[in-house]
């Protein structure tokens, strides 16, 4: 493939002499020393993108233009790092939008400005590779700029590799992000209801996360659960009544802000996880 353009040492436009299309491939060092005309090095080639895709060309023609060069470097020795240690080969856009937040959140590092992932907690939880990844660039990256980039930092990485999956599939994305309101919401309820913090590292604590992260998707898919211990639900309650009225303001939640009606099941289930998360608590 010969060179048509050189836009930084990491990115360059190319033609394909075979199929006479114009791509955009980046690499560590891919365009370094060279020319328009020169052939470029394959084996440095990281990810590859069709030139006449106008929107993804504008995207990192403007990153080429706003962020320093270094960036696009750690980028792309972040996503290496990310793929190895998840063994999975990401959706390669991930290499934009990654470009584009680690050149925001160094900027941000920089002038001191610090944003907290609100689903930090939930996504430690839910997606523990993910973010033991995102840990991972982070300190590739802070080692790199010499900044101090948090978990929080983390975490939005994590983001970034979850939607890598679903290889660009945003409403897949959109759905997931949705469960974690749900969760955190739901957590929160419990959490204020009896005044309690979590141990994260209980097995109960796991379950009672599970259960809530499957019923938040059932409730988005509109999946409806039976009510086959509705008389097992009347006996249990008094055994459980603090439970009971804490599944009580979860119920009211649910129905206020996405009109689901919690089945008798449900909340026989959610009653007696709740029960053994705070039990150990108070």
């Amino acid at each position: 493939m010969l060179i048509k353009q050189v836009y930084n040492n990491n990115v360059v436009l190319v033609l394909d002499a075979y199929s006479k299309k114009e791509y955009i491939l980046t690499g560590k060092g891919i365009g370094f020393q060279k020319k328009k005309g020169m052939l470029v090095d394959v084996d440095m080639v990281e990810k590859k993108f069709i030139s006449d895709d106008a929107g993804v060309k504008k995207r990192l023609m403007s990153l080429v233009e706003e962020i320093e060069e270094k960036v696009f470097e750690v980028t792309a020795e972040v996503i290496k790092i990310i793929e190895d240690y998840l063994q999975e080969d990401l959706f390669q856009y991930i290499y934009i939008s990654l470009t584009d937040h680690i050149g925001f959140a160094i900027k941000r590092a920089k002038n001191g400005m610090l944003i907290r992932n609100t689903f930090l907690h939930e996504i430690k939880r839910v997606y523990k590779k993910e973010y033991e990844a995102g840990q991972l660039a982070v300190d590739y990256i802070n080692k790199s700029f010499d900044i101090n980039l948090t978990d929080d930092e983390a975490a939005f990485i994590a983001t970034h590799i979850i939607n890598a999956y679903y290889q660009g599939n945003s409403s897949k994305c959109d759905e997931d992000m949705k469960v974690l309101k749900i969760l955190k919401d739901v957590l929160n309820i419990i959490r204020y209801y009896y005044k309690i913090d979590y141990r994260e590292n209980d097995l109960d604590y796991d379950r009672l996360v599970t259960h809530i992260r499957f019923f938040a998707k059932r409730l988005l898919s509109g999946e409806l659960s039976s009510d086959d211990n509705g008389d097992l639900l009347d006996v249990v309650k008094i055994k459980y009544d603090r439970a009971y009225g804490c599944v009580q303001k979860i119920k009211v939640y649910i129905k206020t802000n996405y009109d689901y009606d919690i089945s008798k099941d449900e909340e026989l289930y959610l009653m007696i996880h709740i029960d053994r998360v705070t039990k150990k608590l108070q």
